[in-house]
């Protein structure tokens, strides 16, 4: 069985490539013409913490449907079935308002992360629970 795109690239939110920022981790040349890829795990999931408190602090997407809608835009995504699955998964409801990340909420954080990668690569329990040790690492990363 074939892994997963976000998994090879160490990318599991499958974050596009821009020019105007250099990802902690990123490969220069890397082979994926679309998405960023990573050096571990942990580098990726570090930037995609960053993006989402830049997405909750700058741009205001402070519930599930807001960054969702953000992350995943409706015409490359099953965005309802996105919301619906990360709100299954994470047992916050669409529109509830979400707190602040900050150091003592990132249990919060780490169900959202997950449930987005389990959309993103098709994972099951026991692949979102694979990425927690990584998870740990980013989050300590960005807050030790």
């Amino acid at each position: 069985m074939k892994q997963a795109r976000g998994l090879r690239n160490n990318n599991p939110l499958n974050i596009i490539k821009s020019e105007n920022i250099n990802w902690k981790g990123q490969l220069c040349n890397g082979t994926d013409p679309t998405f960023v890829q990573f050096d571990t795990m942990a580098h990726g999931l570090r930037a995609t913490l960053m993006l989402l408190r830049t997405y909750y602090n700058k741009h205001a997407c402070t519930t599930l449907r807001m960054i969702i809608l953000r992350w995943a835009p409706e015409t490359e995504n099953q965005v309802a079935a996105y919301i619906h699955t990360v709100c299954k998964l994470t047992g916050w409801n669409a529109d509830s308002h979400l707190p602040p990340m900050k150091k003592e909420t990132k249990v919060v954080w780490f169900g959202i992360v997950l449930a987005m990668a389990s959309v993103e690569c098709g994972l099951n329990n026991v692949g979102r629970q694979s990425l927690r040790p990584d998870l740990e690492k980013a989050w300590d990363m960005l807050y030790r």
